[in-house]
């Protein structure tokens, strides 16, 4: 899927969060089959994590992302990750596996980036792992690329009641 960039910027640099035009759109169908729309999620803080199978840094962050997501399963949080796989199947099968070592707790939405409608932009020219991290409001708090810095963790848990 090519999908022109909304920002013009040089590769590797992330755009501040007002670069980004228009609204944010993620809906569609999870990969259990459970319907999702970002729009929805108002209230709710929320970080989309965009990933492949076939990268390392994505692949090692994936576990202390589900363990925080289940520690903050009793608040309005969603943790949601699209598969940028080229293959559904890669994405399926890392899901199913996942659920059979790690169970289907917290608050966990997993994704297939050919399954649904999605702002593609965030991810062109990007570095992965790219995390956005979305407040209550539906606004765009913060991107990063690659490695997720630590401090993440504590401004997302700002953004939460």
């Amino acid at each position: 899927m090519t999908v022109p960039p909304v920002w013009a910027q040089a590769p590797g640099a992330a755009p501040s969060p007002a670069a980004v035009a228009g609204p944010a759109v993620l809906r569609g169908p999870s990969l259990e089959g459970k319907a999702f729309d970002l729009a929805a999620q108002r209230g709710r803080v929320v970080m989309v994590v965009l990933w492949r199978t076939d990268c390392a840094v994505c692949l090692n962050k994936m576990p202390e992302l589900r363990a925080n997501a289940l520690g903050w399963k009793n608040k309005p949080f969603d943790l949601v990750t699209v598969s940028l796989d080229a293959q559904r199947t890669d994405a399926q099968t890392y899901d199913r596996l996942r659920r059979q070592v790690s169970g289907a707790d917290g608050p966990l939405w997993s994704f297939w980036h050919g399954d649904i409608e999605w702002t593609a932009s965030w991810a062109a020219k990007a570095r992965l792992p790219v995390t956005l991290i979305f407040d209550d409001k539906g606004a765009l708090k913060a991107r990063h690329e690659g490695r997720v810095p630590a401090s993440v963790w504590d401004d997302l848990a700002d953004l939460l009641p």
